[in-house]
């Protein structure tokens, strides 16, 4: 599947997610819930975390939401299924950016901006965000920017 931008002109995503639309996730008209399109929006941004390459960071960890914005944009519709896609926007020293979009049918469906803080599980605090998850955080840099093109 070939990566598409959030909008037209955008940076292609880093991380794409396809879900399953749930009859759960419906009103009686078969529209999927406002509600359960944050729930897919987070399902996506938990499937980064669980990547095998970085269970050993994520170990006592985990990640929560300061904010949360979405931009509902057209209806979906159950059956289906979804792809979320994911990009780093920004990383600070405990927490990160993340856009999301998600698309029904090849539409454009939804939008999100999500700051996530990476909390120690222990002590419930802010952490450190590790190398390895920093690493795949660093938003993409845009071609005429990278070494490749000078």
């Amino acid at each position: 599947m070939t990566k598409k931008p959030f909008v037209r002109g955008g940076p292609p995503a880093r991380f794409t997610t396809r879900l399953k639309l749930r009859n759960a996730d419906t009103d009686q008209f078969r529209h999927v819930n406002n509600a359960a399109i944050a729930t897919l929006f987070e399902e996506a941004r938990m499937a980064i975390f669980m990547q095998d390459a970085l269970a050993d960071c994520m170990e006592d960890r985990h990640v929560v939401i300061a904010h949360l914005a979405i931009d509902f944009i057209a209806e979906i519709l159950y059956p289906g299924e979804i792809d979320v896609m994911t990009t780093p926007i920004r990383t600070g020293n405990t927490s990160f950016g993340l856009t999301q979009a998600l698309y029904a049918g090849g539409n454009l469906c939804a939008r999100a901006s999500a700051t996530c803080v990476l909390m120690d599980s222990k002590q419930g605090r802010p952490t450190l965000l590790p190398d390895p998850l920093r690493q795949q955080l660093v938003p993409p840099v845009p071609a005429a920017c990278s070494d490749a093109s000078r």
